[in-house]
């Protein structure tokens, strides 16, 4: 069992003993998020949407709804105050400029389950600018990170003054030694060590230094941005007590696609030692698509009501976000015939998610699901082949186009054969199983066309050289053309034996 499965597994049970499982906002709301109840089905959430939707309300909101009463704790702020509180409050994130709308007699209802295991439900109500009843929220260590954290060193004029000046006296530490193995996979960098400066003149804020295996250092000042969100974050969540929530708005900030992939591995493995329950937001398809189903989450206000729609694929969510139509699912078969058999057999929600295409052979039907599957950004794919496809084609050809590198071929193709490739039902051709079915049936015959003399040229002289030829031969007995005979023929074909196709629609829904 991966790491991915096992949180799943282990999100429901006491090994999670803090975590949030739903927030509720009323008709009134916050900032337009109103009338939404979203769900938390995962340890780690992906929530992506469109600029302006409510994700960064959502993650503040959240922020809000636990108290922490251990005052030695800071959480992350973008502020030097010494009289920060060990949590955070209303007036963090929300604060009403001249004329804006106060949003008073927004309620906030949320569902969680706190150290004692006991599922409870709170109801936290804001009245005239103020959250009331800070001490009565559950007990749980909560972290924000804002877009505040990618700012540069050398821009900050108080990080400046007290770590450029050397004159302030530092406390130093080192990242453990399992830390600074994350930072040097994300980075791919030759790193010895990582040291974390601190002073008691600035809260919240650390100098870092990178020590390299050739004898080099270099500090936040002179580090690209990415290595500064890269150790900041990962010094950070490791440094979190067990069972805390961290939300982080836009992960992917500063970091390129490789590391974004990277950095998801290793905030598995925290989230799994640590029990954290992590939500981030993100426009990234990389981070979007590095998650299991049950951790995304799509945010869409088709009109004025935000929908919330859970486990969509990452073609989906970004499709979406670009404003452009992406398949979720590339299904590949060998000819016209078995498209339009499919087209027929899928209701029009499911087609308009997937884009089938025709590809000449049940050869090259192996073939192209290998492109797909050795190069991630191609999307999902699988394939539909006619039924004379045979176990002995499809091992060997497996092996030549669809296995990767490093990979065994008999830990991997029992597992994924049976996801990637399906076969149309009987054992030749679809033309030869339309013909079988026709003989079989004259309801199905008199579908395609209602005269004795059709029905007599089905049972006892439709003969063909070459199983292609089919629609033509009925095209020209039933006097119509070639498109619309394969239009009725395929239509029968569907509406009376449709029941020899339900492994094929499960097969695709599936797939999706």
């Amino acid at each position: 069992m991966g790491i991915k499965e096992g949180l799943a597994k282990k999100w429901k049970t006491p090994y999670f003993q803090q975590r949030l499982k739903s927030i509720t906002f009323n008709e009134v709301g916050l900032r337009g998020v109103k009338n939404t109840h979203i769900e938390f089905n995962y340890p780690i959430t992906a929530i992506a949407g469109t600029n302006g939707i409510g994700k960064t309300t959502i993650l503040q909101l959240i922020a809000c709804l636990y108290h922490n009463s251990d005052k030695s704790y800071k959480p992350y702020r973008f502020s030097n105050s010494r009289e920060a509180k060990p949590y955070y409050t209303f007036t963090d994130f929300f604060i009403h400029f001249k004329g804006e709308e106060k949003s008073e007699g927004s309620e906030i209802s949320y569902e969680f389950y706190n150290s004692k295991k006991k599922r409870q439900k709170t109801h936290t109500l804001k009245k005239a600018s103020r959250w009331s009843s800070y001490d009565r929220r559950p007990e749980r260590t909560t972290d924000f990170y804002g877009v505040s954290r990618v700012l540069p060193a050398n821009e900050f004029n108080m990080f400046k003054n007290t770590f450029a000046s050397m004159q302030s006296p530092l406390t130093t530490e080192s990242l453990s030694s399992k830390s600074t193995e994350m930072v040097r996979n994300i980075l791919n960098k030759p790193l010895e060590s990582v040291d974390v400066n601190s002073s008691e003149k600035i809260i919240n804020f650390k100098l870092n230094s990178i020590n390299l295996n050739n004898g080099l250092s270099y500090s936040n000042f002179n580090m690209g941005a990415g290595e500064e969100v890269i150790i900041s974050l990962i010094s950070r969540l490791s440094e979190l007590p067990d069972y805390s929530i961290a939300l982080i708005e836009e992960l992917e900030l500063g970091l390129h696609p490789k590391a974004q992939k990277i950095l998801m591995e290793k905030l598995f493995e925290i989230v799994y030692a640590k029990k954290l329950q992590l939500i981030f937001t993100t426009h990234s398809p990389f981070l979007f698509d590095a998650m299991p189903k049950e951790g995304r989450i799509l945010l869409r206000k088709p009109k004025d009501a935000l929908e919330v729609i859970y486990e969509p694929s990452s073609s989906l969510a970004f499709s979406e976000l670009t404003g452009e139509s992406v398949k979720e699912l590339t299904v590949y078969v060998e000819d016209k015939v078995a498209k339009a058999i499919l087209e027929t057999l899928l209701n029009s929600n499911i087609r308009k998610r997937i884009s089938i295409v025709e590809v000449g052979s049940k050869e090259n039907v192996v073939r192209m699901v290998g492109a797909h599957y050795r190069n991630n950004l191609l999307g999902k794919v699988v394939a539909i082949a006619d039924g004379d496809l045979t176990d002995k084609e499809l091992t060997n050809w497996y092996n030549k186009y669809v296995l990767k590198e490093g990979e065994r071929f008999d830990e991997v193709f029992p597992i994924n054969a049976p996801k990637m490739f399906s076969k149309f039902p009987g054992d030749n051709a679809p033309e030869k199983f339309i013909l079988k079915k026709l003989k079989s049936s004259e309801e199905y015959v008199r579908s395609i066309d209602n005269s004795d003399e059709f029905c007599s040229f089905i049972a006892n002289e439709i003969a063909l050289d070459d199983h292609h030829n089919l629609f033509r031969v009925i095209a020209t007995e039933i006097g119509v053309g070639e498109e619309l005979a394969k239009v009725r023929v395929v239509d029968g074909l569907v509406r009376f034996f449709g029941g020899d196709f339900e492994g094929i629609l499960e097969f695709v829904e599936e797939g999706l």
